[in-house]
Order: structure tokens, then C-alpha cells, then sequence
């Protein structure tokens, strides 16, 4: 078994022939040996990117195309070992190189899990031509406003039950939370957590958990800090705890914008927007998605603005740590449906602690996933 760590690559773009060097990290897990290649993880929709056996090319280019509009999870690189033996190390770069320059949506957020299979059957079975060999890429499907809203509707309504309650568990363990400054994501596959958001409004509107709101959807990548040049795009504010009110500018919110995090830009409008509740920021974000915006996190650092994070969708395998580093840098606090972590502030390097089934570890200011 080998341990496989990918960086610096020359691509060669395909649109004006000109050398881009392009510097990436890629942990990838021990390469798993089998038989024959065969998906056997279906949390997630999956799409095959086939490739000849001994070849860099994508056949179904494509299908790829069609992944760049959606949340990839996974990937998996898989090979024969046929002729037995032989290094296949030089040709999976390449095989790399392809996607990237195809798909270079697979390559931009360290939350995708990386994995190469080997097949060793070919030799006892022969048959080359019946091996799959290429990229299996699982994918989050990115949903249409139209099922967006309708799921919406049907959690509201009582005709569907959110598949996890991440919100409605952490408000229930931190009722003395109140007034809450709230930046909600609504982008991606967010609307069973805006329904979640929206049910705790409209069942407890005497605990006033909430007074300001913030739904951002942004669609530019551009993002500042709100101060010499104000950027409203992706982001609509409401003053109200009345549920119809706060439900109406939700739906315009998910009705607009595109698939891009500006958690912190977001963060920076509201406390211009509303200064005195800059002591409670509540961040109710994506899981899947990285920050775009994490250049960002210096100002609320030196704003002294303490984000408190609620991270929507985690299971107990992977966990985006960007959302651990934000909460450290600025003293505040992370919580999942299960978790609240409180003290990250204080955390020393090399403390570690466990989210789910996996530890990670403080080390010069940043959290890591342990292997």
C-alpha cells in the first residue's frame, strides 16, 4: 500500500495553449486493492468518467461538464494493475491533470475525500476491456429553486420531517441565546435547515432566539468587508421575528443568487448594517462548501467579532475545519447537532478532540483532521 500526496502540477490549459502552474495538495488515502472496482458507497449520487486503460483522456466529457454546478464529495481514481507490476504512477498523473482541466471543481475544497483503487483481477480473468478504469465522482446534486421550495413547503407544512434537526437541537440546548445577529447560508442544498430555522421562529417567538437576519446567496467572488465599498449583491436583511415576514425574505433569498460562499463578507454586511449586535453573530453555514471569503477573517479578528457557527449536514466522518478556524480566531464557538464546542478559544497546539468519529488536532493556530 502506498500513501500518495499530489502537488504542483504544470497544467496545460486547453483554451490558449499557455502554461498555468498550479499548486495543490491532494491527500489521497492508501491505495485500496480489490478485486474489481465496484461503488459501494451510495450516500451520494455518483457519476463515472470513463477513460481506456491506458489513457488520460475523459470519453464523456460531458458528463463532467455538467458536475461544475454541483457539490462534488468524493472521488475515486481507478486503475488495473495490468501488465502485473508495472508503475502506473506517471499515467494517474496525467489521468489527474485531465480532470483538473475539466473538472477543476474537484481540486478547490479540502472537504472532498480523495481515494485510488487498484484492480488486480485482470490477470486471473482477463478481459481487460471489462474493467472500469477512470474517475468515479460522488456528488451532492445540486437542487432548483422549484424542489428547493417545494421541500420547504413540506417540512413547514408537517408533510415531511427534516433528515436531520442539527438546528432545531442546538437552539433547544442554548436557549439563553437571544437577539440573536443571524447570517444564514441558503445556497446549495441549505433549505431543510431554513425550514428548520424558520419552524423554531415560529414555534418559540416569545424567546426572541433572534432579531436581526441575514440570508446571504452570493454570486461574486469578490468579497470585502462591507466598509469602503459596500456590496449588497447575494444578501437580503430582515428586522422582524414575525415567522410570515422572516419566511417571505428567505424564499426571495433562495429564489436568487448562485453557488458560491461569502459566509464572511456576509458576516461583515450585517454587523455594518447592525453594529450593536456585533457581540451576536450567529452563523448558520454549509458544511460542504468552504468559505470563498476566508482573506476576511482577519478583520473580524481585529473587530474582535466572535462568530458563533452552527454547521449544517455534518456526519461522522468529515468535518470542515476552515469553520473551527474561524470560530478560534475570533473566541467564538461551534456547534453541530450533537456537539456544542465552547472553548476552541483557548485550545493550545497539539490538544485534540473528537467531532463524531474523528479527532483533530490544534496545530499552529489551525485544526486538522487526524489520520
Amino acid at each position: 500500500m502506498k500513501n500518495f500526496l499530489l502537488l504542483a502540477f504544470l497544467i496545460f490549459t486547453s483554451s490558449n495553449h499557455s502554461q498555468v502552474n498550479v499548486n495543490f495538495r491532494i491527500h489521497l488515502r492508501d491505495t485500496l486493492e480489490v478485486s474489481k472496482y465496484t461503488p459501494t458507497d451510495f450516500t451520494y449520487k455518483i457519476q463515472k468518467l470513463y477513460m481506456s486503460p491506458g489513457s488520460s483522456r475523459i470519453k464523456n466529457l460531458k458528463d463532467a461538464e455538467k458536475l461544475r454546478f454541483q457539490t462534488i464529495i468524493g472521488v475515486d481514481l481507478v486503475y488495473s494493475d495490468y501488465p502485473e507490476g508495472r508503475d502506473f504512477s506517471a499515467l494517474n498523473r496525467k489521468r489527474i491533470i485531465e480532470l483538473f482541466g475539466i473538472l477543476p471543481e474537484a481540486f478547490n475544497n479540502r472537504m472532498i475525500s480523495w481515494k485510488v483503487v487498484k484492480q488486480t483481477g485482470v490477470k486471473q480473468t482477463g478481459g481487460i476491456g471489462n474493467y472500469f478504469h477512470g474517475f468515479v465522482i460522488h456528488y451532492r446534486p445540486m437542487p432548483s429553486y422549484q424542489d428547493e421550495n417545494k421541500l420547504l413547503e413540506d417540512i413547514l407544512s408537517g408533510k415531511t420531517k427534516p433528515e436531520d434537526s442539527t438546528l432545531l437541537k442546538v437552539f433547544n440546548r442554548n436557549e439563553k441565546w437571544k437577539n440573536m445577529l443571524v447570517v444564514c447560508d441558503v445556497t446549495g442544498s441549505m433549505a431543510p435547515y431554513t425550514a428548520q430555522l424558520l419552524l423554531w421562529i415560529k414555534a418559540n417567538q416569545k424567546l426572541r432566539s433572534m432579531k436581526n437576519i441575514l440570508f446571504f446567496n452570493d454570486d461574486d467572488e469578490r468579497s470585502n468587508n462591507q466598509i469602503n465599498k459596500k456590496d449588497p449583491l447575494g444578501m437580503w436583511m430582515i428586522s422582524s421575528n414575525n415567522y410570515k415576514k422572516v419566511l417571505d425574505k428567505a424564499i426571495e433569498a433562495m429564489q436568487n443568487g448562485n453557488h458560491i460562499e461569502n459566509n464572511l463578507e456576509a458576516i461583515c454586511r450585517a454587523i455594518e448594517e447592525f453594529p450593536e449586535d456585533k457581540n451576536k453573530v450567529l452563523m448558520i453555514a454549509d458544511n460542504w462548501e468552504d468559505p470563498c471569503d476566508m482573506h476576511l477573517l482577519k478583520y473580524l479578528k481585529e473587530k474582535q467579532i466572535p462568530v458563533r457557527i452552527i454547521v449544517c449536514g455534518v456526519d461522522n466522518e468529515s468535518f470542515n475545519t476552515k469553520y473551527l478556524d474561524i470560530a478560534y480566531a475570533t473566541g467564538g464557538s461551534v456547534h453541530t447537532m450533537e456537539d456544542d464546542l465552547r472553548n476552541l478559544a483557548s485550545m493550545k497546539d497539539g490538544q485534540t478532540f473528537k467531532i463524531g468519529k474523528v479527532k483533530y488536532k490544534m496545530a499552529n493556530g489551525k485544526f486538522y483532521k487526524m489520520k
